[in-house]
């Protein structure tokens, strides 16, 4: 019979062994590099001119004078893509973010899944919003 110091010593050498086994197994395995998303560190105008999209930044003075940046989008997918100026009169929509999210939300997704473009090619002059705190309204007078 073994004595039990000797089943320890047969069992953490084993554990070893598998530890070693295991490490050496993995270290041939190739290695894929992940793809990274173009829009990764872009704006929302960059984000936006690179859906072909036209957009304008302007800069809303609140009472308190408060500084916050919204975003317009005056023109359809293919108005911008034709050069042809907006149609006149368009019904105006504003969107606004919720708490600890951005105007960005409404343009990071592709043509047909984001919000803004949708209701700007179906005809509306689209207004983005931010509340204060956000990356583009950080600004006080």
């Amino acid at each position: 019979m073994e004595t039990p110091s000797a089943l320890r010593s047969l069992v953490l050498g084993i554990v070893c062994l598998l530890c070693i086994l295991t490490s050496s197994a993995d270290a041939g395995a190739e290695v894929q590099e992940a793809t990274v998303d173009p829009d990764v560190g872009k704006t929302v105008v960059e984000i936006v001119q690179a859906r072909g999209y036209a957009i304008e930044t302007h800069q809303v003075t609140t009472s308190d004078r408060y500084v916050l940046t919204m975003y317009r989008l005056p023109k359809t997918y293919s108005e911008t893509q034709s050069g042809s100026a907006a149609a006149a009169n368009k019904p105006a929509v504003h969107l606004q973010h919720g708490l600890l999210d951005s105007s960005f939300t409404f343009v990071s997704n592709f043509r047909n899944q984001s919000l803004a473009y949708v209701l700007a090619d179906a005809g509306f002059d689209v207004w983005l919003g931010n509340n204060r705190g956000t990356t583009w309204s950080r600004s006080h007078l």
